[in-house]
């Protein structure tokens, strides 16, 4: 688990092969075009006269030295290898030309270079020009000028970007103001143009004449995740089935996000025609307390049990809070351990936990969601040890073995059915992102990606 804002700030200074546009749909980026000769060859056409912020003009050499850093970095920790797994060789066909050459069908790829995450192109001489965690050199729309840890960086506009609409504003400052009375108070003043807030944040600034509110959905589903490694009563399929009949999540969005969240399943609705619909969603988390004890004794569990649930600051927070009290209906005695993040964030991946309140974030493809529950990664050891389904397996498997789009979204949609009805996680809601800009920033949306492309593109008025 990383900081968003670390991806967030790296965006503007890099670009990728592809990208998308507001609507997930895939589009060129440093790739004009791309074709598949075949299921296990990728090739991307790139775009001729692009320059790099030092001035050196892309080549597919850059390409490919840029993905093999990516995929075999120096020490050898790479928090991507997954995403890369199916690579096999990353071919110079010409100056212009890439070929990926794959083991194996994988329906990721454009996705992957959409996303732009782990995809970002640079020069091939960048590692002995600059020091890249403090640095950088890509193609993006803004330099980065200064950068002070946890307080700013500094970009100002590439000029020579390849694409003429890109960027409107000749100086960017990004700002890390942690606390939302702080930001109101800089947005208010004309110090800041623009931050995120919460819904009551938004409330209090409704009646400002000179700041916009904006509102949209993004990829950041909130989730009560379990650990089964054996040996709990949540490790039978029936306490779980009755702590989700339990657990009223349109309660958690009405006192925690104030209403301003909808319902989700384990792909996040906003996602292209991917998630269950809301009307399928509203009949599965129906609350039935007296079902759910009958549940809880059918598993010998009627009298409960205790358990300890990690939480860190914010919604994680809040969201245990009423979860806690919802449970006592069951008997269960949830107590609440918060922690700072980072620790968090380590404990969460070791799978150093009972159960944790958390969030998952933006996915480049429809299988970044229910990996997990394929037991692939880290799930298998480190969360789910003790269970699995293998007719979830079979249909997740068969959506990974095919280009068609459309059985994928099949497939992909009985998975989300059996994850729900094992209940290995439990999707709470997702909550509406919330940014106020000023008047003048023009052309500024909510992005679902949770990345923030909508800075390539806002011009400032007088």
């Amino acid at each position: 688990m990383t900081p968003q804002q670390n991806y967030e700030a790296r965006e503007l200074a890099y670009d990728s092969l592809l990208a998308w546009d507001r609507d997930l749909k895939v589009q060129p980026s440093l790739a004009v075009s791309f074709e598949t000769p075949d299921d296990t060859t990728y090739i991307f056409n790139l775009r001729s006269g692009v320059k790099f912020h030092n001035g050196k003009e892309l080549t597919a050499e850059d390409v490919k030295f840029s993905l093999d850093t990516i995929i075999n970095p120096p020490g050898g920790n790479n928090p991507a290898a997954a995403f890369f797994a199916n690579f096999d060789t990353v071919e110079v066909v010409d100056p212009l030309t890439i070929r990926i050459n794959l083991k194996k069908l994988d329906p990721t790829i454009p996705g992957l270079f959409a996303w732009s995450r782990y995809t970002s192109i640079f020069p091939a001489d960048m590692p002995s020009q600059i020091n890249p965690v403090i640095q950088a050199i890509g193609t993006g729309p803004f330099r980065v000028i200064s950068y002070t840890p946890n307080a700013e960086i500094v970009y100002e506009r590439f000029t020579d970007h390849w694409n003429p609409e890109q960027p409107k504003v000749d100086r960017l400052i990004y700002r890390i103001i942690p606390e939302e009375d702080a930001r109101i108070a800089a947005l208010r003043s004309g110090d800041i143009d623009g931050t995120d807030i919460s819904p009551l944040g938004a409330r209090r600034l409704q009646n400002d004449a000179d700041i916009v509110i904006l509102k949209g959905l993004y990829s950041q589903p909130k989730v009560l995740q379990f650990t089964l490694k054996g040996g709990k009563p949540w490790d039978i399929k029936e306490v779980r089935q009755a702590i989700s009949l339990t657990v009223d999540r349109q309660e958690l969005i009405d006192k925690v996000m104030e209403g301003e969240a909808v319902l989700t399943g384990p792909v996040v609705p906003g996602y292209g025609d991917w998630p269950l619909s809301e009307d399928e969603l509203r009949t599965l988390y129906q609350v039935d307390i007296a079902k759910a004890r009958q549940l809880m004794a059918q598993a010998g569990y009627a009298d409960g049990f205790k358990v300890t649930a990690m939480t860190t600051a914010g919604a994680s927070n809040d969201n245990a809070i009423v979860v806690q009290e919802q449970l006592r209906q069951l008997n269960i005695d949830m107590q609440i351990e918060q922690i700072e993040f980072g620790t968090f964030a380590q404990r969460v991946t070791k799978g150093e936990f009972d159960w944790c309140f958390t969030a998952r974030g933006m996915r480049a493809d429809v299988s970044g969601y229910l990996n997990d529950f394929r037991r692939l990664g880290i799930a298998e050891q480190n969360w789910f040890p003790a269970w699995q389904n293998t007719e979830l397996n079979e249909a997740y498997d068969a959506a990974m073995a095919t280009l068609d789009q459309t059985k994928r979204r099949e497939l992909m949609q009985k998975v989300q059915r059996i994850v729900i009805d094992e209940a290995p996680h439990l999707y709470l809601y997702q909550d509406y992102r919330f940014s106020a800009v000023r008047k003048r920033v023009q052309n500024y949306y909510v992005a679902f990606t949770t990345f923030r492309p909508a800075l390539r593109e806002i011009f400032v008025t007088a």
